[in-house]
């Protein structure tokens, strides 16, 4: 590798959906400077998380593997450290490989081929978010009361152990980038907001104040068309118990999100303009996506988790040096991002990717139609649970149940569910057999019970010695600021 090969900053943003940003052509969330980044980088307007939860969905953006690949199905799994992944590979073809911020790397591994974090992670590292399913027998049971955070009297001004987290990640970042080495980077920024809780900084919720933003569409039979994987999780996050429905919930909601994303658009500017001002922009591939979406009320919906397209689809926005800016409407993946970043730093993985590079469309080529996938199978849910998105089609298959089937050109909100039509039966079936070919469902179900016991022994443990595998950040007193 020369010196020439571009440093890559790739900055994400967490439960950040699409449909919330102007840059994506939603006038919710104003977001200038993804916008002027957008304008010239190509977009992938149709872009999808493997994962709908944010430490599954981490783990195929690290390595380029689905989930069931990993074996890391909920927010309280591990992946192998003999995994390559991006960082190991882009760290052996000569560049500096620094995170600053959330990767939510739970178990002994908190660095997974890079060279150095810059802070610690925001969240603990062992196993202690995996849950099995809700007793049926006790109606109050829930695994962690989810509804408040999207109630309105819960939601406004203020500042947050997230807020102060993301601040620390910025000014690591700035700092990094003020001082960056002579050899070509990769410095990943990432940041946990706008994950609730909506607590926002006075200056961006006033920005907001007044803003007319559109709720959510519910039809009278709403309640009827669920599916059993949306009434599981109508009960996980307290939704059969507390109502977020009302206007009051979700104007609030909404308006602290799209001022939190406001937040990290400011962000992004002050990172572009370091870049600008170091003379790095020209020869720095930007990058700017998120783990999974936000479902903000769709549906009766909140969190992630689900496979509806609030909570699957991300924003996907790639300057790359010397490319051509525009969209690209082809449906492509977070998990595509590993095979990117190693084709363009032209170096043989050592196993194939289940994702693919996207360097052929950064370089002008039509880039092939191909099913995506997205699973889901931890908790909550607890069995083997998909969606594909081919052309216009796009699946849902919950194992054991019925499943959905929607025409996106046609319903883009998810509501026609066409599965079981005579004239969709070969669409169907097309896609059914995609699942059944890859995937082996009857093996993740066992392997998604299997580990659950294992790991209350491990907690246990960890909790009566006391120990941990949170990051500790090396900082000698000694080396900063002025001395002798």
């Amino acid at each position: 590798m020369t010196q020439r090969s571009p440093n890559i900053l790739l900055v994400m943003a967490d439960q950040m959906t699409p449909f919330m940003l102007e840059a994506c052509g939603h006038a919710m969330a104003h977001t200038r400077n993804l916008s002027a980044l957008a304008a010239r980088s190509v977009q992938f307007t149709n872009a999808y998380t493997p994962s709908p939860i944010c430490v599954p969905a981490r783990s195929c953006l690290m390595t380029g593997l689905y989930t069931s690949t990993t074996g890391c199905f909920d927010n309280g799994d591990p992946y192998h450290s003999f995994i390559p992944t991006f960082a190991h590979y882009l760290t052996n073809a000569g560049y500096e490989t620094v995170l600053t911020g959330k990767m939510h790397f739970v178990g002994a591994d908190q660095l997974h081929g890079f060279q150095r974090r810059l802070n610690t992670d925001i969240y603990p590292s062992g196993f202690i978010w995996s849950y099995p399913l809700l007793d049926p027998d006790d109606p109050t049971a829930s695994a962690f009361d989810f509804a408040p955070q999207y109630q309105a009297e819960n939601i406004g001004p203020g500042w947050s152990t997230e807020l102060q987290y993301d601040e620390e990640t910025h000014f690591r970042a700035l700092e990094y980038l003020r001082h960056a080495p002579q050899r070509p980077f990769m410095l990943t920024v990432s940041y946990t907001n706008p994950h609730p809780p909506y607590i926002v900084p006075h200056k961006y919720w006033d920005l907001y104040k007044d803003a007319d933003l559109p709720l959510p569409y519910y039809p009278d039979d709403m309640d009827d068309r669920y599916s059993d994987f949306d009434r599981a999780f109508l009960r996980w996050y307290g939704l059969d118990r507390k109502s977020i429905r009302n206007p009051d919930d979700l104007l609030a909601m909404r308006r602290g999100f799209a001022a939190l994303a406001h937040y990290v658009d400011d962000k992004l500017g002050e990172l572009l303009a370091i870049l600008e001002e170091q003379g790095l922009r020209d020869n720095t591939m930007v990058i700017f996506t998120s783990d999974h979406g936000e479902m903000l009320g769709e549906k009766g919906l909140i969190q992630k988790r689900s496979l509806y397209e609030w909570s699957a689809r991300i924003p996907l926005i790639i300057d790359y040096p010397g490319a051509k800016a525009g969209t690209i409407d082809t449906p492509v993946s977070l998990i595509d991002l590993p095979a990117t970043l190693v084709d363009l730093a032209d170096v043989t993985p050592a196993r194939a990717f289940e994702g693919r590079s996207l360097m052929p469309a950064l370089r002008g080529e039509t880039l092939p139609e191909i099913p995506i996938i997205s699973e889901y199978h931890g908790e909550g849910i607890m069995r083997p649970s998909f969606m594909l998105r081919l052309g216009d089609w796009k699946y849902i298959y919950c194992h054991g149940s019925a499943p959905q089937l929607f025409n996106l050109a046609n319903d883009p909100d998810e509501w026609q569910n066409l599965a079981g039509k005579p004239e969709q039966a070969d669409i169907q079936a097309k896609l059914q057999g995609i699942i059944d070919q890859n995937f082996d469902l009857d093996a993740i179900k066992s392997d998604v019970w299997a580990r659950l016991e294992q790991k209350r022994v491990v907690n246990a443990a960890m909790a009566t010695n006391g120990t941990t595998w949170d990051y500790r950040v090396d900082s000698d007193p000694s080396k900063l600021y002025v001395r002798t």
